[in-house]
């Protein structure tokens, strides 16, 4: 019986060093589709460990023209990770958004662009490939004034 409550007690601590992030930096950059926009677009990301399940992202997310259209997006999200194996993590999240939306017309390509802030919400889920270098898929929703649209995004992310 006392081999056992070791053994527990080896495995609890090793899947705790397994999952900590707390104070982790992490830079990646994801590949996306905005419904919006209706295009692809690209995006950066920075992300810093709060806890080990509380995570907080940055980022900034640009999505090419389509019939004269683009859009570029500023992020500021919460990610609350539920470790369901010692490399793969769920997670919901919710934040504020900045969009930009960009109107180009005329032979000149006069721009018309009109800011707004917003919320996300959403979820996502991160399998950690090694220590430092992690494969993700998110899906948000941005409740914008005339711009809501849902992004999908894959991304990688190297974490310091």
């Amino acid at each position: 019986m006392k081999k056992l409550f070791a053994l527990l007690c080896v495995a609890a601590l090793g899947m705790g060093s397994a999952f900590a992030q707390a104070g982790r930096i992490g830079l990646g950059g994801n590949l996306l589709y905005g419904t919006e926009v209706e295009n692809v677009g690209i995006g950066a990301k920075f992300q810093v460990g709060i806890t080990d399940n509380w995570r907080a992202e940055t980022s900034f997310n640009y999505f090419f023209e389509n019939d004269n259209f683009h859009m570029w997006e500023l992020n500021l999200n919460a990610h609350y990770l539920f470790h369901v194996a010692p490399s793969f993590s769920v997670y919901p999240l919710s934040g504020l958004t900045y969009v930009s939306p960009v109107y180009s017309h005329g032979p000149l390509g006069d721009h018309k662009s009109d800011g707004k802030f917003g919320i996300n919400l959403g979820g996502g889920c991160e399998y950690m490939v090694t220590s430092n270098l992690g494969l993700n898929a998110a899906i948000k929703y941005s409740l914008v004034s005339d711009y809501d649209q849902a992004v999908f995004g894959v991304g990688i992310v190297y974490k310091f």
